[in-house]
This record gives structure tokens, sequence and C-alpha cells, in this order.
């Protein structure tokens, strides 16, 4: 298989090789924003769910 370049002279004329070239900075941002809203939301889930549980041990019954 050959990819058609001989010579390193000509290395400008040769093209993206991949989709959305360019786009990575913006893909990168979004990707970050993502990941921090869903480890904010998953703490607060967490957090919900922790206070239920330790509610529910501190909640003595009466004796």
């Amino acid at each position: 298989m050959q990819t058609g370049i001989t010579s390193l002279s000509k290395l400008s004329d040769v093209t993206t090789v991949y989709p959305f070239a360019g786009m990575e900075v913006p893909f990168t941002i979004g990707v970050v924003a993502l990941f921090v809203v869903f480890l904010g939301w998953q703490l607060v889930m967490e957090s919900k769910h922790h206070k239920a549980i330790i509610g529910s041990f501190t909640a003595s019954p009466a004796e």
C-alpha cells in the first residue's frame, strides 16, 4: 500500500486525513464542560443518597 508521498518537499500539499480537523479545541472544551456538569450532578446525587442513609440510622426509634 502506498500513500503517494515520495518526498517531504511537497508536504504542504497534503491535506487533513481525518474528519473535523481544526475542531479539537471546541470538542475538548465541550467534553471538559460535560465532565464537570456530570461530576457536579453525581456529587449532588451521592450527597442526597448519603444523607438519606445517615438520616435513617440517626433516627432512633422511641424507647
